[in-house]
């Protein structure tokens, strides 16, 4: 059987049991792990099988374009990236791609040198890339550095609920996107929830990114004076 035959065999098989519409990512990190009311945090983790700074699991995905590739190894690994979920059926009611894209505007930063974007489809049996292809035409998302992929169901368990699942019950009224942004080779993570500024997530995004040397003296940072411009939580540097 060849790899993409299996690969496609995974996916409707993971699919069928895993990703009903309305699922949660908490329902289906329990899901890869039997169901067991005991599947939180470490538990569905093996420390050996976790790769890199940031401890993240590998999987296989296919992309837009038809190709396999590893998850961990040749789309995460040493870059800055922001990872999603997103279901193209989903975009009307929860707009995160179009979202991201208001983001991107709001960054300096180079799609595909200087930052990675990975959208994980939570919808792999409609999502084909096929479908992918369309969406990203018709949404006017970059060509470069900006990927949308498809697992089968129990790999997207493992990978959202290593990036955001807590050990709380699910709440069935309520639902809201949560995004995922570091620098891999760091090990530095952090994330947001869909909704915010699009300029506080480019600040956010941003400060996991590569800087520059510094030279020169020792500054001082401390809280910004009240009548000073700009965003009050920040620190100002002396």
């Amino acid at each position: 059987m060849s790899n993409r035959r299996k690969f496609l065999t995974d996916l409707s098989m993971g699919a069928a049991g895993l990703l009903a519409a309305g699922t949660t990512a908490s329902a289906l990190a329990a899901a890869a792990d039997g169901g067991s009311s005991k599947a939180h945090g470490a538990q569905l983790f093996s420390s050996d099988k976790l790769l890199g700074p940031g401890q993240l699991p590998e999987a296989k995905v296919e992309t837009s374009d038809g190709r396999t590739v590893r998850f961990y190894a040749d789309l995460i690994k040493d870059k800055v990236v922001v990872i999603n979920y997103m279901a193209i059926d989903n975009e009307r009611a929860f707009p995160i791609i179009a979202e991201l894209l208001e983001i991107t505007r709001h960054l300096k930063l180079k799609l595909g040198t200087d930052l990675h974007i990975v959208s994980i489809t939570s919808d792999p049996v409609r999502d084909t890339p096929v479908r992918l292809r369309a969406f990203t035409k018709r949404m006017g998302i970059p060509k470069q550095g900006w990927h949308f992929v498809r697992m089968s169901g129990e790999s997207s368990a493992i990978v959202s609920a290593r990036l955001y699942r807590h050990p709380m019950p699910p709440d069935p009224r309520t639902r809201i996107g949560v995004i995922s942004y570091g620098n891999e080779a760091v090990g530095l993570w952090g994330l947001f929830p869909m909704g915010i500024s699009p300029k506080d997530a480019a600040m956010r995004i941003t400060s996991v990114t590569n800087g520059v040397p510094v030279n020169g003296p020792t500054r001082k940072a401390g809280p910004r004076k009240l009548e000073e411009a700009g965003l009050a939580f920040n620190s100002r540097i002396a």
